[in-house]
């Protein structure tokens, strides 16, 4: 995991940028928006998220204690998307790392530098394996998998929010929670 590898450069981090509370339903960077900052929460939880044709709104990816959340394409292609981000869990604490100061120190902080490094390798192996799991694997075997790296979630954030990110409906999520108590 990237916050107990590179717990010292974190802790540099936070010491430069300020952490700022947010409230349930906070949107911290909006759709079609460039995302200009990489934020890492120390305790919270929030979600990258989208609108489809129907504005109807879906979960992309969820992140929680001690990681990082972003989207990377906008950061670096400096254009923006269809996603935002919005906070999910009352009172979380995130850092917004502004990407230009995150270059700044890196280019001055070798310890930040293996930190970013090991952040966009560890974000590409997660989303290709993310991709792969949605086309090859059941739901019920996806939520299984959530169920195991992500128990601590199940009780803190909106089950709507974990089937969207299942890329199953909350009939479906709810069918699966039945048919396994």
């Amino acid at each position: 995991m990237i916050s107990q590898k590179h717990s010292k450069a974190i802790e540099t981090l936070t010491q430069v940028f300020e952490a700022n509370i947010y409230r349930k339903k906070e949107i911290i960077v909006d759709v079609e928006q460039v995302h200009r900052d990489l934020f890492y929460i120390r305790k919270g939880v929030a979600r990258i998220f989208y609108y489809d044709d129907k504005a109807m709104d879906h979960t992309h990816w969820i992140s929680s204690d001690e990681h990082f959340i972003g989207l990377f394409s906008s950061i670096l292609s400096a254009k923006p998307v269809s996603f935002g981000i919005e906070v999910i869990e009352d009172n979380s604490e995130i850092l917004r790392l502004p990407y230009q100061k995150v270059l700044e120190l890196k280019s001055k902080n070798p310890e930040i530098q293996q930190l970013m490094e090991d952040l966009f390798t560890e974000s590409l192996i997660t989303m290709g394996g993310r991709l792969i799991d949605l086309q090859v694997k059941s739901t019920d075997q996806r939520y299984h998998d959530f169920v195991v790296s992500h128990a601590d979630l199940l009780q803190r954030i909106n089950l709507g929010y974990i089937a969207g990110y299942l890329g199953m409906t909350q009939q479906q999520l709810s069918k699966i929670r039945a048919q396994r108590s």
